[in-house]
């Protein structure tokens, strides 16, 4: 019958085959003088994958902005024109006083939350935020 230390060192000599790491990164002394394995812990980065981009996808992804009108060559006439910069003004669904009660509204209550969410809209884009008109309902 084998011994502890033979069966140890037929276990630790299969493993050292099939992992093909070194004694000494293997083992460690222990007070007993037994020793036990180790595995090195290995991290494997992944890089992000990067697809290769089609002519379409670069001209979606860029933004072209007309310095000048295109003109009909012919006719003189404005076929493209630049875009105009668009402000929007975002409306609120609530009421200036809805938004004060809200403010004082316990956590649990929805008000709170809405109320919370303009406030960060009002930080956020100042006078582009406007509130509702009188609710009738």
């Amino acid at each position: 019958m084998l011994s502890f230390p033979a069966i140890f060192a037929i276990m630790k000599n299969m493993t050292d085959d099939i992992t093909g790491l070194p004694d000494k990164e293997r083992e460690v002394r222990t007070e007993n003088g037994f020793s036990e394995e180790r595995v090195p812990i290995i991290e494997v980065g992944r890089e992000p994958e990067v697809t290769p981009e089609t002519g379409i996808e670069k001209l979606e992804k860029e933004q072209y902005i007309l310095p000048t009108p295109v003109l009909d060559d012919q006719t003189g006439e404005v076929l493209v024109s630049p875009p105009a910069p668009v402000a929007p003004e975002i409306i609120l669904p609530i009421t200036a006083e809805e938004y004060q009660m809200g403010l004082e509204a316990k956590i649990e209550d929805s008000l709170r939350w809405l109320a919370e969410w303009s406030k960060r809209l009002i930080k956020l884009l100042g006078e582009k935020v406007g509130f509702a008109g009188k609710h009738t309902g």
